[in-house]
């Protein structure tokens, strides 16, 4: 199998959360015309709420908002193990070095620069919906394998 059998947009549903509209609606245009299945969210608090009816195959998360800031929103969601195995990829304006390396200490798997660039933007979501792909069929690989030596042990 490739890894261009892997990732279905059609088939992966991305929670973006950002406090500003408009780019919410940007990041809903450039994903829905990429196939992909979209949720918003205006803030952490909403985004955290939505984490209950929801099961999101990736999260854009905003680094800086004003309720909870994206920093915590992450930092709850990794610390959770209902929702730990979410990639999170962060947007951010911010330039500050801290912010980032704070960001991958609590879980992040990726960040993307505002302004967005389109091209940028799915080959980092598609990169690592690709990886989780892998993750969940190398889970499910060493399942099978355990599951063949216990039936061998019982013969």
């Amino acid at each position: 199998m490739s890894n261009l059998d892997l990732v279905n947009p059609e088939e992966s549903v991305i929670l973006i959360v950002d406090d500003l509209k408009q780019n919410l609606k940007l990041l809903n245009i450039i994903l829905e015309s990429a196939h992909y299945q979209t949720s918003l969210a205006l803030s952490g608090k909403d985004a955290l709420e939505r984490l209950k009816v929801l099961n999101p195959d990736l999260i854009l998360l905003d680094l800086m908002m004003p309720d909870i800031s994206g920093l915590e929103v992450c930092r709850r969601i990794k610390s959770n193990p209902e929702y730990e195995h979410i990639p999170v990829i962060f947007l951010t304006a911010s330039i500050e070095e801290n912010h980032l390396i704070e960001a991958y200490s609590l879980g992040a798997n990726d960040y993307v620069n505002k302004p967005f660039r389109k091209p940028e933007l799915l080959a980092r979501i598609k990169t690592q919906l690709t990886l989780r792909k892998q993750s969940k069929l190398i889970q499910e690989l060493l399942e099978k394998i355990e599951c063949l030596q216990n039936s061998q042990h019982h013969k």
